[in-house]
């Protein structure tokens, strides 16, 4: 388990190298990750040299600096906390907009299949963080029932 922390004037950078590590936003700049410490070390490289080759042809580019630091059973404690209250947020949030798409749903509107297949990704990225972290939100079957409900509902659609 990994914390990066990443400090730049670049929200898209931040961002990039977040998807990229496929971490968990603990607070703006800090990724709580799972990934194996070479594909984390690869995605840094990665932003870096893309910071590179910006201020070499522009003469300018966004300030970046980075820290991986490699988390021990013990600060891994200290931090899932953090972890845990993003991930409740998460699940939160995805919840409710899964009822507003089972509603819209229901409406018959077919215009909606992009929308669950979006929800349908930030899903299965939900569950693989709880999995990985070994965290479960305390809404999480009620979360299941829901996605359930939105997927019956998008067989119908098609």
């Amino acid at each position: 388990m990994f914390l990066v922390l990443v400090k730049s004037d670049s929200r898209e950078l931040v961002k990039r190298l977040g998807r990229m590590v496929d971490g968990l936003e603990l607070l703006e700049g800090v990724f709580l990750v799972w990934a194996p410490r070479d594909k984390v070390a690869k995605a840094v490289d990665a932003v870096k040299r893309n910071v590179i080759r910006r201020w070499e042809e522009e003469g300018r580019g966004p300030m970046f600096e980075v820290a991986v630091v490699e988390l021990g059973e013990a600060q891994y404690k200290e931090v899932r906390p953090l972890a845990k209250a993003v991930v409740e947020k998460m699940a939160e949030a995805l919840l409710e907009e899964m009822e507003r798409l089972h509603e819209k749903m229901r409406s018959g509107d077919r215009k909606v299949l992009g929308w669950y297949r979006d929800v349908a990704a930030r899903y299965q990225r939900l569950v693989d963080i709880s999995l990985a972290l070994d965290i479960e939100p305390s809404i999480m079957g009620r979360l299941r029932d829901k996605w359930k409900e939105v997927s019956l509902e998008a067989g119908r659609l098609r």
